[in-house]
């Protein structure tokens, strides 16, 4: 095997984290021991970090397993990673780290390829309102504290809600009755410090948000990251305690604890079927013995019974039965509209 093909493979063979003995590396590359630790020093001097580890099962190890080899990426690979890297900007993490990656990869492709990925680039493109302004050192300094499970500290700002408008059933998320619900984040008060034990990651509709259990308020709590500043993930280390469903919590804090009214119906469909009348962003949909169940968040009950009219199928109201008298009002108004209407013809 040439130098250079040896090389990589020894570098492929190190970010398994494994540690290999001289004469192990020897015998695998049908070379001799003295030529595995000139190839060890060779890569050494290309700045890979590898220890030599002492003992009769000593050898050559890499002291991290961050060695990237060389990439070898197929057609339909390197078009799966150029999605990947244009959805960030989707996701609100687009990095300077992204885009040299993707000019990167465009200058590894050939040219029909090329052209692919610029395609994908000019195709996909977020609307104003739907980026979240997250910093991606955020999301890593959290995601890093979840899986060490250590602490994470933040200063965390909430606008004051007192002036939002209603909301319809397709502009919230809501979770259906039953599951356990989690206070959202108090709102109207300045930037506060935070110290908690974060529990998970989770994005829905436009927003990262975390999940986790605030050691002042000793509850748990949901926290957009959008909100959140001087993020750091700090090394002491918590056990996990109980907790609810990470993403039912956040639907439920986000949507069904925000607004004044849950409304819980019954559909004799499919959950697709529900699907075209409620996004996945605004309702719960579950499955049911006769059919789903439909749960959502809102303030105002005369504009949920105008949504529920316009729903071409019958629609049972199970909560709030406030809501049953809302439709009977709405059914009069339009019966009285419809008899005083084209009288003039």
């Amino acid at each position: 095997m040439p130098g250079n093909a040896r090389l990589l493979s020894l570098l492929s063979a190190f970010a398994s984290g494994r540690t290999f003995s001289a004469a192990e590396l020897a015998a695998d590359f049908a070379v001799t021991a003295r030529t595995i630790r000139c190839d060890i020093a060779e890569l050494r001097a290309l700045g890979y970090i590898i220890a030599s580890v002492p003992g009769t099962a000593g050898g050559y190890r890499a002291e991290s397993r961050t060695m990237l080899p060389p990439l070898q990426l197929g057609s339909g690979e390197a078009l799966a990673t150029a999605v990947g890297l244009a959805l960030l900007r989707g996701a609100g993490l687009n990095t300077p780290h992204a885009d040299s990656a993707a000019r990167k990869l465009s200058e590894m492709l050939p040219a029909q390829m090329r052209g692919s990925l610029n395609d994908i680039g000019t195709a996909v493109s977020v609307p104003q309102g739907n980026v979240p302004g997250i910093d991606i050192a955020s999301v890593i300094a959290l995601a890093s504290a979840i899986s060490g499970q250590t602490l994470a500290t933040f200063d965390y700002t909430v606008p004051d809600r007192r002036g939002r408008g209603r909301s319809s059933p397709r502009s919230a998320t809501a979770a259906p009755r039953g599951r356990q619900t989690v206070a959202p984040a108090e709102t109207g008060r300045p930037t506060e410090s935070r110290r908690v034990e974060p529990v998970q990651l989770v994005v829905l509709g436009a927003h990262w948000y975390l999940f986790a259990w605030d050691l002042v308020r000793r509850d748990w709590r949901v926290f957009r990251l959008d909100r959140m500043s001087d993020v750091h993930a700090t090394t002491l280390e918590f056990s996990p305690r109980p907790h609810p469903d990470a993403e039912a919590a956040v639907s439920s804090a986000v949507t069904t604890a925000a607004y004044s009214h849950t409304v819980i119906i019954g559909m004799r469909s499919t959950v697709a079927e529900a699907g075209q009348w409620f996004s996945s962003r605004a309702a719960t949909i579950t499955e049911a013995a006769d059919g789903v169940r439909i749960a959502f968040g809102i303030d105002d009950l005369a504009t949920a019974a105008t949504h529920l009219a316009m729903i071409p199928v019958p629609v049972e109201i199970i909560d709030p039965p406030e809501l049953i008298d809302q439709m009977a009002a709405l059914a009069q108004r339009a019966q009285s509209t419809a008899a005083n209407s084209g009288k003039g013809r």
